[in-house]
């Protein structure tokens, strides 16, 4: 499964992944292959990580690992490391949640303790190991959840560990900053794994009332994570470090209140760009995107009004602007035209923010969250990307992804990223950044 371009001299990254014998850990072990990734598979499940690795060849490598073991999981970084021959990302993907229907003072303390041990204790244990280990450039990318944000009862400490693990990025991000090793999250919905599959089987989840609720229209694939993981595990990807980046199809924007769906036309199937702004920014984005997109330059959004069917808006205007009203009237300007234009479902759009003022930015935020809600029937995604920092080293790269099919499930989200911050190796001051 090995797809990496033989003429590309770099070497290639290793990566430990927990839980990845089975459901999200197995897609992101074959997202990350399928970009030459050589992957070390961690699971309870020793035969099953075995046939894994075996599937995907040559190079890749199973490790037997319970987790509710703390020195077992201090020890699998190292593990991981010394089978692949180094290591420069660790993804902490495993974990149990309780489905019994118990109250939580109903479970025995023993199944408590192991729950938050495989879901916060290994976590931690883990991290702390990997930032004695790995080298500069390196990342850890923890596996949180939507359920992190709000309270899911009668699933014992599930809710609280991911709470934790949320937290623990950011902190453990801080620490790592002088270590050149960034530590990022990502925080699923619901997604179709083998446990969903059969809650659904037994007939204690309906699946289509659970869609209902989801502004995209369905449950999330464990390919809808992995490839986001895949990104944030990505050079491109370490602009979101310290961040937690939600990929539930818009259910947290929603809390409950998706729209119903309607009927949408054929998706719009053409990957056209249209990038709307002007300034030294949107030109860099126009060239960068251009490598590979046909891409629409214009000013306004009126320009797109007798323009060829596109998949993807990116409006760069919001870049600079402080001032609140105008952003919000640009917005409603964008939506009037394509409300207009509507010439097919699936469109992608991004509302660009970053001109250093809070208020434009929680209102661009909000703004892609009521788009994403209105237009989650026709199966439109809109998220706003709220960018940091002056320095806009990686932000055209992580706009791309954020409108393609990479991030196929993200909706309804405000992004917050900044540049790829400097690194420190060998005694250097380096900087990673992107180039033209």
């Amino acid at each position: 499964m090995m797809t990496r371009d033989p003429a590309d001299p770099s070497p290639a990254r290793r990566a430990l992944v927990t839980g990845g014998a089975g459901g999200i850990g197995w897609a992101i072990c074959r997202a990350l292959a399928a970009e030459g990734v050589r992957c070390a598979i961690a699971d309870v499940d020793a035969a099953r990580a075995e046939a894994r690795a075996a599937e995907l060849g040559a190079g890749h490598v199973a490790l037997a690992v319970d987790l509710s073991d703390m020195r077992a999981a201090s020890g699998l970084v190292g593990r991981a490391a010394e089978a692949l021959g180094g290591l420069e990302i660790v993804v902490n993907n495993a974990g149990i949640t309780d489905t019994s229907g118990r109250r939580i003072g109903e479970i025995p303390a023993a199944e408590f303790a192991r729950l938050v041990a495989v879901n916060l204790g290994s976590v931690e244990a883990i991290c702390r190991a990997a930032l004695g280990l790995l080298a500069p450039g390196s990342v850890i990318v923890n596996i949180a959840s939507g359920a992190a944000l709000r309270a899911i009862p009668l699933r014992g400490a599930y809710s609280a560990t991911k709470a934790a693990v949320m937290e623990l990025t950011r902190t453990l991000d801080a620490e790592a900053a002088g270590r050149g090793i960034d530590v990022t999250a990502i925080a699923p919905g619901f997604v179709r794994t083998e446990l969903v599959e059969g809650l659904i089987a037994a007939g204690r989840l309906d699946a289509e009332a659970a869609a209902a609720r989801v502004p995209l229209g369905r449950l999330g694939t464990p390919d809808d994570i992995a490839r986001a993981v895949a990104f944030a595990a990505s050079p491109s990807g370490r602009v979101l470090a310290g961040r937690c980046v939600s990929v539930d199809g818009g259910a947290l924007a929603a809390a409950g209140t998706a729209l119903p769906a309607t009927e949408t036309k054929p998706p719009v199937g053409t990957t056209r760009l249209a990038v709307i702004g002007t300034g030294a920014e949107a030109e860099r984005l126009v060239r960068v995107a251009g490598r590979d997109r046909e891409v629409l330059h214009v000013a306004t959004p009126a320009a797109l009004l007798e323009a060829s069917p596109f998949g993807a808006v990116i409006d760069m205007r919001g870049c600079d602007v402080t001032d609140t009203t105008r952003a919000l009237a640009d917005v409603r300007d964008l939506a009037e035209v394509l409300e207009t234009r509507d010439d097919g479902a699936g469109l992608a759009v991004l509302l660009l923010s970053g001109g250093g003022d809070p208020a434009t930015a929680a209102a661009l935020g909000m703004m892609a969250r009521l788009l994403a809600l209105e237009w989650g029937p026709r199966r439109h995604r809109v998220n706003a990307l709220d960018w940091s920092d002056a320095r806009r080293d990686g932000m055209a790269e992580l706009a791309l992804w954020l409108t393609g099919d990479g991030a196929g499930y993200l909706t309804g989200q405000s992004v917050q990223a900044g540049p790829a911050r400097t690194q420190f190796a060998a005694g250097a001051e380096t900087r990673h950044e992107t180039t033209d």
